[in-house]
């Protein structure tokens, strides 16, 4: 596997990534790739040339670091690449006073596992609405 921050997948491997973790975001492809495109800093896992994962994140560059995204491809799940995924990240990110995600629940485990806390005494404050870009003429 090849761990990398210097590569950006193709607009195809990025939906079709998406779409094989059943992530809503693959109904957007559009957004979806401006989004990752724009991100400060994004890890990709390539098996040759076959995307296995990506992880992203945004920073302000001293007090708060947001990872979106951190996904693997069904058939490299349970390898360790998502863990090493997350060191790498953390690691690149060591100097930030805040690490921040959102996880579904059932991921909680796994996050834990990579030295992350749930944390009583913040609560994470959502608003999802869907994606819109101006029309192209």
């Amino acid at each position: 596997m090849e761990y990398t921050f210097e590569k950006m997948p193709a607009a195809e491997q990025i939906q079709q990534l998406f779409a094989a973790v059943n992530w809503e975001s693959a109904q957007y492809p559009q957004a979806l790739v401006h989004g990752i495109a724009n991100a400060q800093s994004l890890l990709t896992v390539w098996d040759d040339t076959q995307l296995a994962g990506l992880m992203t994140a945004i920073s302000d560059g001293s007090m708060n670091v947001f990872f979106p995204y951190l996904l693997i491809d069904p058939k490299y799940q349970g390898a360790g690449i998502g863990k090493e995924m997350a060191c790498r990240m953390l690691d690149k990110y060591a100097h930030i006073y805040r690490k921040i995600l959102v996880c579904d629940g059932n991921k909680a485990g796994f996050y834990e596992k990579c030295g992350m806390e749930c944390r009583t005494d913040q609560r994470p404050m959502l608003r999802i609405d869907p994606p819109v870009f101006p029309t192209v003429q």
